[in-house]
């Protein structure tokens, strides 16, 4: 029964999560049905042999654990805010590749070559021989306090992001 739960339901968290997303509501349907495998199992499960501790509780455990390994960075990589900060990153490795050839920053986005998530607006603010200045936001994320669009700069003289 335990592996039967596992296959069943990692195919069907695999369906879900490629037509709906990672929405939050899948994540929680998704783990409403993990934790209904849980129970079943801890309550009906198969002893082992001698008696000794519930197989199918161990099983469906594991497949928790190997779904949420894989689930939970992707989940945390489609976030609207942490794709503003990823193409912020993305953006000032460009810069430093082009910095390395030319010996200074650009402002000109289409020489960087970036491929930019189209729901992401980046600007570069600023860029000279010795820093440049960008922001990056996502038209999603918003400050919790005010809903007003949030926005991440990025300053190559101060570090980074900031």
């Amino acid at each position: 029964m335990g592996c039967l739960f596992v296959i069943v339901l990692s195919c069907l968290s695999a369906v879900i999560i490629h037509i709906a997303g990672y929405a939050l509501w899948v994540m929680v349907v998704l783990g409403v049905l993990w934790l209904a495998a849980i129970v079943v199992s801890a309550v009906g499960g198969h002893r082992g042999f001698g008696n000794h501790g519930n197989t199918d509780l161990m099983i469906v455990i594991a497949g928790v654990a190997i779904m949420a390994a894989i689930i939970v960075p992707h989940y945390h990589d489609q976030q609207t805010c942490v794709q503003a900060k990823t193409a912020l990153t993305k953006l000032a490795d460009a810069e430093n590749e082009y910095f390395s050839g030319h010996k200074t920053f650009t402002t000109e986005l289409q020489i960087l070559n970036l491929a930019q998530n189209p729901e992401v607006h980046i600007m570069i603010l600023k860029a000279d021989e010795q820093s440049f200045i960008a922001t990056a936001s996502h038209r999603l994320c918003n400050k919790p306090e005010n809903g007003t669009p949030q926005v991440f700069m990025w300053d190559s003289a101060k570090g980074g992001l900031q």
